[in-house]
């Protein structure tokens, strides 16, 4: 099987199954990228209390919000002491920053693989297929991303909007490839990736109503892309 035909036939368990961002394996890399600020050099005791702490965090900030929600609060909620949170993380905008890290890496990640394909609408579907399964996967970050922006310093700030522009504007493009390829006129793309933005953070951001729906991510995946080649079709 190619590659163009590989990630086109992608299905949900699958893309889980060679995901290398989830479980322990992505506090393995948070420490590997923040290991000059953390001030335990034992990898084995990091990447677990690291795990403590981002969970604690997922859980408490729906509940009080990240605003609120103190270093002491993440203390009692890990069982660690306020020295042992200091050790791996000086302020609580460390923790937004570490978040924002990794949703860039991933993001980055997805979308190089899908511009290494060849044909430009295989390279659109893997790019919006992936990005729903990614989020799928790590819906606690990028909800928590899209919500705590605002808590992230100002630089911090700009470049977590430049992940969600970034991606917009590779759609873009990748839709004026497909239309190109087709003689379809071009105008309207800017809007459609607009919306396949709000498609794929639809699905993060209200878990509950997907939930409820019970609609897998393989067929919401499957639904999004028959509206978007509809959108493309009719300029």
């Amino acid at each position: 099987m190619d590659q163009a035909q590989s990630h086109s036939t992608a299905d949900f368990k699958s893309f889980q199954a060679d995901f290398p961002h989830q479980g322990r394996a992505i506090y393995e890399t948070l420490f590997e990228r923040n290991k000059d600020r953390i001030t335990t050099n034992k990898a084995k005791f990091a990447v677990v209390n690291l795990e403590r702490i981002f969970s604690a965090t997922f859980e408490l900030t729906p509940r009080i919000g990240f605003p609120v929600m103190s270093l002491r609060d993440l203390s009692r909620a890990t069982g660690l002491s306020m020295g042992g949170i200091y050790s791996y993380i000086e302020s609580k905008e460390r923790i937004a920053i570490m978040v924002k890290d990794l949703v860039k890496l991933v993001t980055e990640e997805l979308l190089a693989r899908a511009k290494d394909l060849s044909d430009p609408r295989t390279a659109l579907e893997t790019a919006i297929r992936e990005h729903i399964f990614a989020t799928e996967i790590l819906q606690d970050w990028f909800s928590f991303l899209y919500f705590e922006t605002r808590s992230l310093p100002h630089e911090h700030q700009e470049e977590s909007k430049n992940i969600e522009l970034k991606l917009e504007t590779a759609l873009h493009e990748l839709i004026d490839q497909v239309r190109q390829s087709r003689d379809i006129e071009c105008g309207n793309s800017p809007i459609i990736a607009t919306t396949l933005i709000a498609l794929i953070q639809d699905r993060y951001l209200k878990p509950w109503k997907h939930s409820k729906s019970g609609e897998s991510a393989d067929d919401y995946a499957q639904r999004v892309l028959a509206l978007m080649h509809c959108a493309i079709e009719h300029p």
